[in-house]
C-alpha cells in the first residue's frame, strides 16, 4: 500500500533535481506522474551516492551496497525504513516490473565508484543498458507499451537521452569527478586528449567530436521516436515532451558554438512552452 507521504517525498525530489522531467511528466495522469516521481526518486538517491564528493571510493561502495541491501529487504516485504524504497516497491509490484531492471540500474551504479572511462561506444553502451535504458524500459511498464519491439525503442530513448547528459556535463563530470564518459576510441579518433578537457580547451578535434557525438544522439531519438506511438495513448505526450526537451539541449549546444564549457546547455522556459506546443499539436494528429 502506496503511503502518501512517500511518494510527496520523491515528488519534491524530482521537482528539485529534475526540472526537464517535472516540466514533462506534469502531462501525464496523475497515477503515471506519481509512479515516474518513484521511479525518478530510485534512480536518483543511488545515483547521488555514488557522486557524493566528499566521500571516499570505499565509503561510496559501502553506501552503494547498503541501500543494494535495503532493495532487496523490502523486495522481500520488509520495511526498508527509507519513503523512497517503500514507495519504489509499490511501483514494481503494481506495474509488474522486474526487480532485475533495478538491479541492473544499481549495478550500473557500481561501475560509477570504479569506472571512470570507457574505450569504446560498445563499453559505453553496456553501462548505458543499466543507467539509462532500463529508466525507459520500467516507463514502458507503467505506461503500458505494444509489444517487444516498443521496449527496444525505449532503450534507445534512454541512451539518447543519457548521452545528451554526457554532452551537456562533460566539463562537470570531468572537474567534479575525473569522469570522461565519452568513448577514448572516439576521442583518438577526433586528437582530443584529457589535457583539452581538463584545460577547457575549445579544440577543432573538440568541437568535430561532439558533433559526431550529437549525430550519434540523433540517430537515438529517431530510432525511439515511432516507439511513442506504440505507448498508451495517455502517456504519448509527456514521453514524446521529455524526448523533445532532452533533443533541444543539443540545439543549444549547437547554438552555443559547441562550448560545453561555459555555461550549462538548457532550454529557456518559454522554449520549453513553444516545444510543448509543437508536441500537442503532432500528438493530436497521431491519437
Amino acid at each position: 500500500m502506496f503511503r502518501p507521504d512517500d511518494v510527496r517525498f520523491c515528488q519534491k525530489l524530482m521537482r528539485k533535481h529534475g526540472v526537464s522531467y517535472t516540466f514533462a511528466t506534469r502531462w501525464f495522469p496523475r497515477h503515471m506522474r506519481e509512479a515516474t516521481a518513484v521511479l525518478y526518486a530510485f534512480f536518483r538517491v543511488p545515483d547521488d551516492l555514488v557522486d557524493e564528493a566528499h566521500a571516499s571510493e570505499d565509503e561510496r561502495r559501502k553506501a552503494l551496497l547498503a541501500w543494494r541491501q535495503q532493495w532487496r529487504a523490502a523486495q522481500e516485504g520488509g520495511d526498508s525504513g527509507h519513503p523512497v524504497l517503500r514507495a519504489a516497491v509499490e511501483i514494481f509490484r503494481v506495474y509488474k516490473i522486474p526487480y532485475r531492471l533495478g538491479d541492473d540500474f544499481l549495478d550500473a551504479m557500481a561501475k560509477d565508484i570504479s569506472t571512470a572511462r570507457y574505450r569504446a561506444y560498445a563499453d559505453l553502451e553496456e553501462y548505458m543498458y543499466g543507467s539509462a535504458a532500463v529508466v525507459g524500459i520500467m516507463m514502458s511498464y507503467v505506461i503500458g507499451y505494444k509489444n517487444e519491439t516498443t521496449l527496444v525503442k525505449a532503450k534507445a530513448l534512454g541512451e539518447a537521452m543519457q548521452l545528451t547528459n554526457f554532452l551537456r556535463d562533460i566539463r562537470e563530470d570531468y572537474d567534479g569527478r575525473a569522469r570522461v564518459y565519452i568513448p577514448q576510441e572516439d576521442m583518438l579518433q577526433f586528437s582530443v586528449t584529457d589535457e583539452d578537457i581538463r584545460e577547457h580547451a575549445m579544440t577543432p578535434g573538440l568541437i568535430a567530436l561532439l558533433r559526431f557525438e550529437i549525430d550519434r544522439a540523433r540517430t537515438l531519438y529517431t530510432k525511439a521516436e515511432s516507439g511513442i506511438d506504440e505507448l498508451a495513448p495517455e502517456g504519448r505526450f509527456a514521453v514524446r515532451l521529455a524526448s523533445r526537451l532532452y533533443a533541444a539541449i543539443l540545439t543549444k549546444i549547437e547554438q552555443a558554438n559547441y562550448d560545453v564549457f561555459h555555461g550549462r546547455a538548457k532550454t529557456s522556459l518559454f522554449e520549453k512552452i513553444a516545444i510543448a506546443y509543437s508536441v500537442w499539436r503532432i500528438t493530436k494528429n497521431t491519437q
